[in-house]
């Protein structure tokens, strides 16, 4: 550990001498907001100032075009330089004298030798080895053949605690480099093996450098894919598979087929079509969106869920119409993946990205499946769902043709929509206490407005009132989105910890251990501008116990429109005694709903 600590010495101590603000007002005029600073995004045009600068965390967010990040960040987008540039323009402003790291390179380049060892062996046991014998007769009935499984350099990890581990001490690496790799885990004896019985996808970028595994199980265990950890030569965000073997085709089609899994991929490649790469989910990253971006302009989207109902979904969409790209969305025959499709016949697949929609009028064809047309209701949740979505459309002319073509959808007056939608972008500056009082809101539909309410509770819980000690005593369920979860349950244990010590809440305290993908999530959340009268404990506790509730009431509300639903099926049915239990769960709830 060592050796990162001292590679890390100079960003750090140039770090400590510069004031991010002091260097961006260089550049723009800021004021002063609350705790941080505020301007005009100095990346983007903007009338409402929406860049945020903290003293406390010193990073940068513009809530615009979403560019953050810290000193380095901003004179690399400011001035157009590399890393390296912008290390030795701020060193030389700090008055720090760079130190040589040759190690820190000797160091890496062991990581990416032990991955390269680790895949030997991987590689060995699949395809030369009886322990991998039911791994590859797995991946020949998924319809690989032996040339992918070379090209892909597919593996089998057996499913044993040291089996790797010892190879690879036997191989002159120690277990410092085994547990730093994300190959072995920590234990008290040393490190037990990561991936075991399990089916293994090297990770290479774009420059052909193997940084991690992607592990699937061979049986319907749980989780189905694990993957290496955050490393010094990994970050899950920076990793597209196969994009080593797909960004010539991709630059020279000008276009990315962007799927979920290894073996979309992989098949793809073989029957011929060699533009696709995976994500590994749906949850897209900025870094994954950017690794695109340098080999084309259109994006086509393959995954297994409905996209336009899913709210990760929609916000990767959103990134990626933000970069640039034209988006279409390739839909497959209900239940089937890639792979299957694929596998049964190759022209389904081609025929499949021929035919593929334009992003937004997919989002029409979704809500006109999970709608009726015909209900008046149901039109206003359609727009309450969309007109977010149109709000967030970058480009003005794109735009104006979809506003214009919901409008005719819903058999509305385009101008009524059209201020609904404007109405949306003006508002996208998130004003948190006014949609904690909408009840039914016209401008963000439910699940937009549940999301908010869930932004807002975790805001909240990032800014406790000075010298307030507070510990919340909610469950993690009340967020449906996950990262939120995960924040909440990490959030909860450091304020516990600190209330035994009666020590004060420190934001740079609580994020020092955080992984990098939440890190992100909590800068832009804290970075988020609160009304000043929360800034007392009792205002700001019956603002939490109030959001709260909001959402305990989401969440019972859904549970009685699916309740609803259920008991018109058993009516139909006839299933009396279904129809008994369901009555009764659906009273109890809206009792429950009444006394909230």
């Amino acid at each position: 550990m060592g050796l990162i600590v001292k590679a890390m010495d100079d960003v750090e101590l140039i770090k400590e001498k510069i004031n991010i603000v002091d260097l961006v007002q260089e550049y723009l005029p800021l004021k002063k907001a609350g705790i941080n600073f505020k301007a005009n995004c100095p990346f983007h045009s903007e009338k409402t100032p929406s860049f945020i600068v903290s003293p406390e965390r010193q990073i940068f967010k513009c809530f615009g075009c979403q560019k953050g990040g810290d000193i380095f960040t901003f004179l690399m987008e400011k001035e157009g330089m590399e890393f390296k540039e912008a290390l030795e323009m701020l060193a030389k402003k700090a008055g720090v004298t760079l130190k040589k790291t040759p190690d820190r390179t000797d160091f890496k380049e062991r990581l990416f030798a032990i991955n390269l060892k680790a895949q030997e062996f991987f590689h060995y046991l699949l395809t030369k080895h009886e322990l991998g014998k039911k791994a590859l007769d797995y991946l020949k009935n998924r319809g690989l053949t032996d040339a992918s499984i070379e090209q892909f350099g597919l593996g089998y990890s057996p499913n044993s605690w040291e089996s790797l581990t010892k190879f690879l001490l036997k191989r002159g690496f120690n277990v410092s480099e085994i547990v730093l790799s994300g190959l072995g885990v920590a234990s008290k004896t040393g490190s037990y093996d990561r991936f075991r019985g399990r089916i293994t996808f090297p990770l290479i970028d774009a420059k052909d450098k193997l940084k991690g595994f992607s592990g699937r199980v061979l049986n319907n265990a749980e989780p189905k894919y694990i993957n290496t950890p955050q490393t010094p030569i990994f970050d899950k965000g920076n990793m597209l598979f196969g994009l080593n073997f797909a960004r010539t085709e991709i630059r020279s089609k000008n276009e990315a087929i962007l799927v979920e899994g290894e073996m979309d991929v992989i098949l793809s490649h073989q029957m011929g079509v060699k533009n696709v790469i995976a994500s590994k989910g749906t949850a897209l990253t900025e870094g994954q969106i950017d690794l695109v971006k340098k080999y084309c302009q259109n994006m086509l989207l393959c995954f297994d869920m409905d996209l336009a109902g899913d709210s990760a979904s929609r916000r990767g969409i959103e990134m990626i119409d933000r970069a640039g790209f034209n988006i279409k969305v390739i839909s497959l025959s209900k239940g089937k993946d890639a792979a299957e499709v694929i596998k049964t016949d190759i022209k389904l697949w081609q025929n499949a990205i021929a035919s593929a929609t334009a992003i937004y009028d997919y989002y029409l064809q979704s809500v006109s499946g999970r709608f009726d047309l015909k209900n008046p209701v149901h039109l206003r949740q359609i727009r309450d769902e969309l007109v977010p979505v149109w709000a967030k459309i970058s480009d003005d002319l794109l735009r104006d043709h979809y506003i214009q073509k919901l409008s005719n959808f819903l058999k509305i007056d385009d101008a009524v929509l059209r201020q609904a939608v404007e109405k949306a972008r003006a508002g996208k500056e998130r004003n948190y206490t006014e949609i904690l009082q909408q009840a039914k809101d016209d401008a963000v539909g439910v699940s937009s407005r549940r999301e908010l309410l869930e932004e807002y509770l975790i805001a909240l819980l990032l800014h406790p009132p000075k010298d307030f000690v507070f510990v919340p005593g909610f469950p993690e369920t009340l967020f449906l989105r996950e990262s939120f979860r995960q924040i909440y349950v990490l959030l909860f244990l450091y304020l516990d910890s600190i209330s035994f010590k009666s020590k004060a809440f420190s934001i740079n305290e609580f994020v020092s251990d955080l992984p990098k993908e939440l890190l992100l999530e909590v800068d832009r959340l804290y970075l988020t501008e609160l009304d000043d009268k929360l800034s007392g404990s009792e205002l700001w506790q019956k603002e939490l116990e109030q959001v709260i509730s909001e959402l305990k009431k989401a969440l019972i509300k859904a549970s009685l429109q699916k309740l609803s639903h259920e008991i018109k099926n058993a009516e139909s049915f006839g299933k009396i005694e279904v129809l008994t239990v369901l009555t009764k769960r659906f009273r109890d709830l809206s009792v429950k709903l009444k006394n909230l």
